[in-house]
């Protein structure tokens, strides 16, 4: 464990790595009408941005975690940052909406190596009773990106185009890269005695759910990708149907996830003393739901970012407990456990876009997002009862 100072250091870097991926992640969804528009191509088509970011960066997961517990975390984690300011970079010069996507594959590949193994160097540093609250502030970095990166890439898609707006969000990684490269502490970036070994990976994946959580846990945060990022891509859409704004309005829209995040994050120590993980898990699933489902009728866009904003709030109640737990599904495989936290995540909302398009285009927002919600609540009430049996059982509650 590291002191007051050094921890302080360590989750200021890990937070502008976690700050500047996740800038990049949501950037592209109040762009999808203007990138459409350049290309000439379907907004159908186009929403799939997401999901060509997403996918990559939950199947890099089961690569990216045991090398990086077999190797040196922070070598893997600087490595996937050189990669995704390059391949970020790249889109910004993308003469077609192929080399686009092609851009947003690896980038979305490399992003994989960057907040989970970034979570892992959390969990080594901090000791479990002061855990959940540094992973908070870890995700209030994360969150404060998403929110500067949907609104910023909206409002610059609007001002100067989405190749600007793209430029910016590569230049956020490479600050990242160079704070990163200078700041990190040396012995985190030491590379480890061992070597990677798929047969010692397996061994590590075994070991993670030989815990009976763990299929708990990871089948709540794939539910979760599914419920909630599937609207995302058409909220430009939605708001252009209703006669609610175009890219700037979209991205102040869905900056209401990041802000409600923040809330979250702002209260977790008052939330934590006063009611047990198991409530904030249900509570949490519950309040989600009902800002998606609110989405289905907000007409204008301030009453859709206050929707969203609940959706956040109770998404990251649900969320940063299921990522506390992960860190000690586990903890001789911190990078493994985390490794498979991201990657059910990521597919849940690689699959969530193109699910959403087919119900939003066949039965309509109010019946698709109705369908979201009462999952996204499902899995928080499901999620905190079965957990907190699982902890009576142990006496662990």
């Amino acid at each position: 464990m590291l002191d007051k100072a050094r921890e302080t250091q360590l989750l200021a870097i890990l937070g502008l790595s976690g700050f500047a991926s996740s800038f990049a992640a949501r950037s592209t969804d109040p762009m999808v009408n203007a990138i459409a528009a350049d290309f000439s191509a379907p907004v159908a088509t186009v929403a799939l941005l997401s999901s060509c970011y997403a996918l990559p960066y939950g199947l890099g997961q089961p690569v990216l975690g045991p090398l990086g517990d077999a190797i040196s975390k922070g070598l893997v984690l600087r490595v996937c940052l050189v990669v995704f300011a390059l391949a970020l970079g790249a889109g910004v010069f993308a003469g077609s909406l192929e080399q686009l996507f092609v851009s947003r594959v690896v980038a979305g590949l490399a992003a994989g190596g960057v907040i989970p193994l970034a979570l892992a160097m959390v969990g080594d540093a901090f000791a479990y009773d002061r855990r959940q609250v540094a992973i908070s502030r870890f995700l209030a970095a994360a969150l404060i990106g998403q929110l500067v990166g949907v609104t910023a890439s909206g409002a610059m898609a609007d001002w100067v185009g989405w190749r600007g707006a793209m430029a910016v969000t590569a230049s956020a990684a490479l600050i990242a890269l160079v704070a990163t490269l200078l700041g990190l502490p040396a012995h985190l970036n030491a590379r480890a005695p061992g070597r990677f070994s798929f047969a010692e990976a397996m061994e590590r994946y075994r070991l993670v759910f030989a815990n009976p959580r763990a299929k708990i846990c990871y089948g709540a945060v794939f539910l979760e990708g599914v419920a909630i990022y599937g609207v995302l891509p058409f909220v430009p859409e939605l708001l252009q149907a209703r006669g609610g704004g175009g890219a700037t309005q979209a991205g102040l829209s869905i900056a209401g996830i990041g802000l409600g995040g923040i809330l979250f994050s702002a209260t977790v120590s008052l939330l934590l003393r006063r009611f047990p993980v198991h409530v904030l898990m249900r509570a949490g699933g519950v309040i989600g739901g009902l800002g998606l489902a609110g989405v289905a009728y907000a007409a204008t866009w301030p009453a859709l970012t206050a929707c969203f904003g609940a959706v956040g709030f109770g998404f990251f109640m649900l969320h940063n407990s299921l990522q506390n737990r992960a860190t000690e599904l586990a903890p001789t495989a911190r990078g493994s456990a985390i490794a498979l936290h991201a990657f059910f995540f990521f597919i849940g909302q690689a699959l969530a876009p193109p699910l959403f398009g087919v119900a939003f285009h066949t039965v309509g927002a109010p019946v698709a997002l109705a369908v979201c919600a009462i999952v996204l609540a499902a899995t928080g009430v499901a999620t905190g009862s079965l957990l907190n049996r699982h902890d009576m059982r142990d006496g662990t509650a």
